[in-house]
């Protein structure tokens, strides 16, 4: 029986001779998808399924892999990332995020995966603390009392921003960044228990 499911390419990897393995979040959560002939020179699958890259497809489950049958519709994402390296680099850490903290499908997830591999920012740190907010505010798993004091202001003010202007100028020192990296993702991770 076969379904269909929106998906963003979060790798790829060559299986066997000319098989791909794509590791995708999409509708039917994380998993992975494997696409006979993925990689056969004749076959325009590999490019589609370069990382980054929004897909709706057609596939069958044959235990917990995916078995692609045909591709409906592509949004290249992909080529974003070719603007520059460090574009590349955040859009890496984006599908990282995603693919280490995330296991079930949430439409919230998924439009906040969309929205972040779109952008073009310059302060990394600040954005990947605000994609991690709200990503558990998403989940409904956010503790207000985890901060406190100067920290708590830092994390106030990133999680009330919006605009990606006034993000940019936000100043975080990598000492304050790991901490509330950490802190984020420890509650990421007891989501996934």
């Amino acid at each position: 029986m076969s379904a269909k499911a929106k998906i963003i390419v979060l790798r790829k990897i060559l299986v066997g001779e000319w098989d791909l393995l794509a590791y995708a979040y999409g509708t039917f959560g994380r998993g992975r998808i494997l696409v006979r002939k993925g990689f056969y020179p004749k076959n325009a699958y590999s490019a589609v399924f370069e990382p980054f890259n929004l897909l709706t497809l057609d596939y069958h489950q044959s235990g917990e892999l995916l078995i692609l049958n045909d591709v409906i519709d592509v949004e290249f994402y992909s080529y974003l990332a070719l603007k520059d390296y460090r574009r590349f680099l955040w859009m890496s850490k984006v599908a990282h995020i995603i693919a280490s903290w995330i296991s079930y499908y949430d439409s919230n997830v998924f439009d906040l995966l969309q929205n972040y591999l779109r952008m073009d920012i310059k302060n990394y740190k600040v954005f990947e603390i605000k994609l991690k907010l709200e990503l558990v505010r998403a989940l409904g798993i956010y503790r207000e009392d985890l901060f406190e004091g100067e920290m708590a202001k830092v994390v106030n003010e990133i999680d009330r921003e919006c605009r990606v202007e006034r993000l940019e100028k936000i100043f975080l020192s990598k000492p304050a960044f790991m901490e509330i990296s950490e802190a984020l993702e420890k509650m990421l991770k007891r989501s996934l228990d």
